[in-house]
């Protein structure tokens, strides 16, 4: 899916650790171990995104006759306005539609937050219809499009590339919880060194004791920033993926209301199968892949078109 020999030393896998790298400090490139110790986390991380990024449902074809005639559609979208816009507030898609759309069809993964609330509702009991019964109910908001491409195929592999990214952001921020204790650690210091100047005697045994067991711990945190230590947190996330972002199915049977109901219930219902993705950034989000047949994508884009003039009069 990523287009490049897995073979070591090969320039397309040299190229994407350059890129990992990048994401994470440049500098690493100038390290004695550069690349040896980052190929193995991210050939590892490569393999589990395109794993990732295959599993994702779908595609899911959206259109009037589909939200008719397709539960899950009907499901994740109120109405098909919901899909407009999510196309008008996709900055993915506006780039797409302007820079890359040629007429064909449209891939592209589809987030959204599934919402639950209770409510008061009617419920058939045998020949009854119990009114006022509490019930849960999903609902699904805040729908936005990422990884828009012509085939499923090449939507897949900007998803998979999406999820790299990711990964690579807990990396980072690894780095950067470091490097933020550090610079408070250097503000106590400097801080405690301001008291001695101006503490009394008897006060002084106390603040030498505190600032030499900083001064420890800041001899820790900077050798934990040294740059040939930044492979082990490469290692640490890239090397166990899914402690950082995993995709979970999950099964829930719903009546055409949303009305959440038990699996093994007798009543009318659609068990429909949701995958949740945790770990991407602060929220889940409910993810499917999703299809826009070309004249369906076409009067999305006259309308993105005409909101663009809008915004750039």
């Amino acid at each position: 899916m990523f287009g490049f020999s897995h073979k070591k030393d090969s320039p397309e896998l040299l190229a994407v650790i350059d890129y990992a790298v990048d994401k994470v400090e440049p500098l690493l490139r100038q390290t004695s171990g550069y690349p040896g110790d980052f190929r193995i986390p991210v050939v590892n991380a490569l393999q589990y995104a395109q794993e990732l990024a295959s599993k994702v449902s779908g595609p899911v074809t959206l259109n009037p006759d589909a939200y008719a005639m397709d539960a899950y559609v009907h499901a994740i979208f109120p109405s098909l306005d919901y899909l407009a816009e999510a196309l008008k507030s996709s900055r993915a898609m506006q780039d797409y539609f302007h820079n890359d759309y040629s007429g064909r069809d449209v891939y592209a993964l589809l987030g959204m937050r599934r919402m639950e609330k209770i409510g008061l509702g009617m419920e058939l009991s045998g020949q009854l219809l119990q009114q006022d019964v509490m019930q849960k109910f999903v609902y699904f908001s805040s729908h936005t499009l990422e990884n828009p491409a012509s085939s499923e195929a090449l939507s897949r592999k900007k998803m998979a590339w999406t999820f790299l990214d990711s990964l690579l952001a807990r990396v980072e921020k690894r780095v950067s919880v470091r490097k933020q204790k550090i610079q408070v650690q250097r503000q106590e210091r400097d801080l405690l060194v301001a008291k001695l100047r101006v503490a009394e005697h008897d006060q002084r045994a106390g603040l030498q004791a505190q600032l030499a067991a900083l001064m420890e711990d800041m001899e820790d945190t900077a050798r934990s920033l040294d740059l040939r230590k930044y492979s082990d947190d490469f290692e640490a996330v890239l090397c166990n993926p899914e402690q950082a972002l995993r995709l979970t199915p999950s099964a829930i049977k719903l009546d055409n209301m949303g009305v959440v109901l038990p699996l093994d219930a007798a009543i009318a219902g659609n068990t429909l199968v949701f995958d949740e993705l945790t770990g991407f950034d602060r929220r889940d989000w409910t993810v499917t892949m999703v299809h826009f047949h070309a004249v369906q994508s076409e009067k999305f884009a006259a309308r993105l078109d005409a909101s663009y003039r809008m915004l750039t009069c």
